[in-house]
């Protein structure tokens, strides 16, 4: 294994271990740089596919198809905030090259580069971009993929809702809200009835694994281990994402549920109140049962998706504290992702934790960290023109 050494690399840690801030910018311009860094990410691997993130230790990683599915609409609605086709074109190459390695089952491959076992999350995230695709451009093979891709996930659910063959660690897990999500986005389009119940029953089962303040058993990647906030957010993420294909009791249960869950999040770790995080982390990595933590580290790939999720809650039920929760938590992200470094490498991306030796992708800057900073930006933006 080659072991980088590079100056910037030390002053990052330095940075981090000095607890010194990034310089922050206007929302566009963080935006702008978190987006440049994902299209270096895509031109590294000459594929199509985004590379995995940048790793202090190894250099550039492996494309992964995974996130590189879900990086897709990042992409699209990006080009149609900016009119700029570039963008829909990088979004296209990244659905072609997901075709290109798609399993003859259907399946999406696990793990980064090209490994041949077929993983159930993975498979649900790249259909997110597949129809994606499809809905914006009407390319018949983005359909057809998603199809494929959404047959073969049916063919492997358990009777009662749950994923647990081809899962990560081989267990179910409660994230898969995630992939009742692109189900129902596939059941709009094609009105096949079979993808509906499919998702349903995903969710019924999710929704069994809930308790009263909003948590949910089987959240983390492990059984035995509390989840990070990235799966945390996965899984509320994929339920309100999912209610707005649905109706009556059930869609009324997750916006209850999801707006609990984050009420004590913003509650325990005073998100809403103007105090300053100089010195501690806005949220810690991961969270237990009772919503509380020991973590000295925050995971800023769940710091980005938990402010997505309370921006989206927000949108719904219009309650202050959520917009104000999210705000704080972009706000902090922005000083924590390096606008103007001389490390082109590093220049626009988010780490996976800070300090950036925390145990979520240990001196890495994963896409999907930059990629859900992005959508947060994005998102607020949009909410920000709908207030005016």
């Amino acid at each position: 294994m080659a072991i980088l050494i590079k100056s910037s690399h030390v002053a990052i840690v330095v940075r981090d271990l000095l607890k010194r801030d990034n310089q922050a910018f206007n929302d566009e311009e963080h935006l702008q740089a978190a987006m440049d860094w994902i299209c270096m990410a895509q031109d590294i691997t000459e594929c199509g596919g985004v590379s995995a993130g940048y790793s202090l230790i190894k250099g550039w990683l492996g494309p992964y198809p995974e996130t590189t599915g879900y990086i897709i609409p990042t992409f699209l609605r990006f080009a149609a905030s900016r009119a700029n086709e570039r963008y829909i074109e990088r979004a296209i190459a990244m659905g072609d090259w997901e075709i290109e390695i798609q399993l003859s089952s259907g399946a999406v491959r696990g793990g980064f580069g090209i490994n041949n076992y077929p993983i159930v999350f993975n498979t649900g995230q790249v259909m997110l971009g597949w129809i994606s695709l499809y809905n914006g451009k009407k390319l018949e093979r983005f359909l057809d993929a998603a199809k494929r891709a959404a047959d073969w996930l049916l063919s492997i659910q358990d009777s009662d809702g749950k994923w647990s063959k081809h899962t990560f660690r081989d267990i179910p897990h409660a994230y898969h809200t995630r992939v009742a999500w692109p189900l129902l986005n596939l059941y709009q389009v094609t009105k096949e009835e079979k993808y509906k119940i499919s998702a349903e029953k995903q969710i019924t089962w999710a929704l069994n694994c809930s308790k009263e303040n909003g948590w949910f058993d089987y959240m983390g990647f492990k059984v035995n281990e509390f989840p990070f906030t990235h799966t945390i957010a996965y899984t509320l993420d994929g339920l309100i994402e999912s209610s707005h294909h649905l109706v009556n009791a059930m869609k009324d249960r997750i916006v209850k549920i999801v707006c609990t869950a984050l009420e004590n999040i913003v509650a325990k770790y005073r998100l809403n109140k103007e105090e300053s995080f100089q010195n501690r982390v806005p949220l810690p990595a991961t969270l237990d049962e009772k919503w509380e933590s020991k973590d000295y580290y925050s995971c800023l790939t769940g710091d980005a998706q938990i402010a997505i999720l309370l921006l989206k809650i927000y949108a719904i039920c219009k309650i202050p504290m959520f917009w104000d929760a999210a705000f704080r938590l972009i706000e902090n992200l922005k000083i924590k992702q390096s606008v103007d470094s001389k490390d082109k490498f590093i220049r626009g991306a988010i780490a996976g934790s800070y300090p950036i030796w925390g145990r979520y992708s240990r001196f890495c800057y994963p896409n999907w960290a930059t990629k859900f900073f992005a959508d947060a930006l994005m998102l607020k933006r949009k909410i920000e023109h709908e207030m005016v």
